[in-house]
């Protein structure tokens, strides 16, 4: 019996963490892109036990996906024409005494600033692309911005 029950056990446990495995590198759903042959060149994920932090993408996209996304950003829910405005500006980047709230390892903004493209946000915890979140307690958004000119999308997630 005791070697069942150990055996059951390990057996739980293996298929949990293979769960927890997954293919969490790829982009969030919510920005409506689908990437066909992109390249991802840099990606990290900082989420503690709790599920609180930062998740980072950095995609050099291929020609095919950079018109796709291009596209998407034209109607899509949530993307926006640069410069990045108002709200979206001290989440991003930063305002005077405010921010920035999503940032890198190195505590400075995580996204950069970009000329050329488009910018997108989704509060994840309304399910909109509104960018008035500061007044909380916590933060649970997606934000990315689209460099057009390299065809590189910079995608960040802040769970609080």
């Amino acid at each position: 019996m005791k070697r069942f029950f150990t055996v059951f056990l390990a057996g739980a446990l293996a298929l949990l963490c293979a769960g927890c495995v997954g293919s969490r590198d790829s982009l969030p759903g919510t920005l409506g892109v689908t990437l066909t042959d992109s390249t991802l060149s840099e990606y990290w994920d900082e989420h503690g036990w709790m599920g609180d932090g930062t998740q980072y993408w950095k995609v050099e996209l291929s020609p095919t996906d950079a018109a796709a996304l291009e596209q998407t950003a034209q109607t899509g829910e949530g993307w926006h024409a640069l410069p990045v405005k108002e709200d979206g500006e001290v989440l991003l980047y930063g305002r005077e005494l405010a921010g920035p709230y999503l940032t890198g390892k190195d505590g400075k903004a995580l996204l950069p600033r970009v000329e050329e493209g488009c910018w997108f946000f989704w509060d994840d915890q309304t399910h909109s692309p509104e960018t008035d979140v500061r007044g909380r307690g916590s933060y649970n958004f997606t934000a990315a911005v689209y460099d057009a000119q390299t065809r590189t999308l910079y995608c960040g997630e802040l769970d609080t």
